[in-house]
């Protein structure tokens, strides 16, 4: 029997200690947490970790004073400067407004914030003025109250304002919503009429949405930040189809697969790109336009999700058209139908995205499209359905193709007539 060495009994109370002053000092977990961290796994999966990375403002604690970002913090200035007299205050009555929200602020982030109470408020003040001052601006130039002042640069420049809204909906890069909802009720209603800042959100990020008009089911209460804004925006309701399904995940045939079985696709007219549904043969999808911010707002999401969500809606979606994007010529066949619009570069662009975002995902066990795809493959395993899909393909996939087939089905007929009629008046001759 192996022995241990007798420990020092002064080694064994400092190490008590120790502990003892690490559990004092251990912060309580917070059910409001909701900012992290993109789990590692999936920062490797995508090389260098860019699409989770900002690359022209930092906002929140976990990029704060990085080299590349600190061009911004001048606007920053700026735009605080100009917010002030919106909100009738001098800055250090505002300054101590904001203080009060610090505990709720950070109880939002998934891990302990090494920032002084005054360096945390100084972020919140410069990074929360500086987002509703930038959707005010925004929401005043769509309505045409004023042009675009020459001098702000950030709106002078469209390549700007484009890197803005993608930093702005990265995961690590978030402030809480109930800090800039504040922000925006200290802003003087009879000097200036805004809309609440779940519109001035929809209106600034539409471009990453399916969505053709207002969210009225969202309400203010539910949203976390932008990126969770963006995720309810994509989530059916009510989110009951297609759930249930048997005990193991079993993915979709690819899409020629499915074509090749008879299955038609069809464009279904839905602002939820997870209103999927499958009757008589056809399955119908809604519209997804890809283009160079696609796979950020995507990988945010999933990362979201992973780290955050019970119900894995995104993963789920994202995970279907994985298992129906195998080759190029997948990704042709969507886009013929018009399932996808693609501005990439190539069909194969747009198969490594697909098949590269699900890497290192946990799915859960209740896979929102389970039965789907198990209706899916058993369509696709019934001979019936592949032998009448070759012969549609093969002799009626034009209209000339079709009566060349008839005609020659009634000529075999009438030969098979003249045939019989012959052996008859054959077998009747003397």
């Amino acid at each position: 029997m192996a022995s241990f060495p007798k420990a020092n009994e002064s080694a064994h109370i400092s190490i008590e200690m120790e502990i003892k002053e690490m559990l004092k000092n251990l912060p309580p977990q917070s059910k409001e947490c909701c900012i992290y961290r993109t789990p590692e796994k999936l920062r490797k999966v995508n090389g260098n970790g860019e699409t989770y990375t900002p690359r022209a403002v930092s906002i929140g604690p976990f990029h704060r004073g990085q080299q590349h970002l600190q061009a911004m913090e001048e606007h920053k200035l700026r735009y605080l400067q100009s917010f002030l007299p919106r909100t009738g205050s001098d800055l250090g009555p505002y300054v101590e407004r904001v203080r009060t929200w610090e505990r709720d602020a950070r109880n939002c982030y998934a891990e302990t914030i090494d920032l002084s109470s005054d360096a945390f408020v100084k972020m919140l003040v410069m990074d929360g003025s500086f987002i509703v001052e930038l959707l005010l601006r925004s929401s005043h130039i769509r309505e045409g109250k004023n042009q675009s002042d020459h001098s702000d640069r950030i709106f002078s420049s469209p390549w700007l304002i484009d890197d803005l809204g993608r930093d702005m909906i990265l995961l690590e890069n978030q402030l809480p919503f109930i800090v800039l909802e504040r922000m925006l009720r200290l802003v003087d209603r009879n000097l200036n009429e805004n809309p609440s800042m779940l519109k001035l959100t929809y209106e600034h990020f539409k471009s990453f949405l399916t969505l053709h008009k207002y969210p009225d089911n969202i309400r203010p209460a539910d949203v976390k930040h932008f990126l969770d804004f963006l995720r309810h925006c994509h989530l059916p309701s009510p989110p009951k189809k297609w759930r249930k399904g048997g005990p193991a995940i079993e993915f979709s045939p690819s899409a020629t697969r499915l074509n090749e079985a008879g299955i038609k696709f069809k464009v279904r007219e839905s602002s939820c790109l997870l209103d999927v549904n499958f009757k008589s043969g056809v399955l119908e999808i809604p519209n997804l336009e890809i283009d160079d911010l696609t796979e950020t707002l995507f990988r945010n999401l999933i990362a979201y999700e992973q780290c955050h969500c019970n119900e894995k809606y995104i993963i789920h979606y994202m995970a279907l058209l994985d298992s129906m994007i195998n080759t190029p010529k997948d990704v042709e066949l969507l886009i013929d139908q018009r399932i996808i619009t693609s501005r990439l570069g190539s069909n194969e662009d747009v198969m490594i995205l697909f098949n590269n975002i699900c890497k290192e995902v946990v799915f859960g066990h209740d896979v929102y499209f389970s039965s789907l795809c198990q209706i899916l493959n058993a369509y696709c395993r019934t001979p019936w359905h592949r032998w009448k899909a070759n012969l549609k393909r093969d002799y009626f996939h034009t209209p000339w193709a079709a009566v060349s087939v008839v005609a020659a089905v009634i000529l075999l007929m009438l030969t098979f007539i003249q045939t019989v009629c012959s052996i008859k008046s054959l077998i009747k001759s003397p």
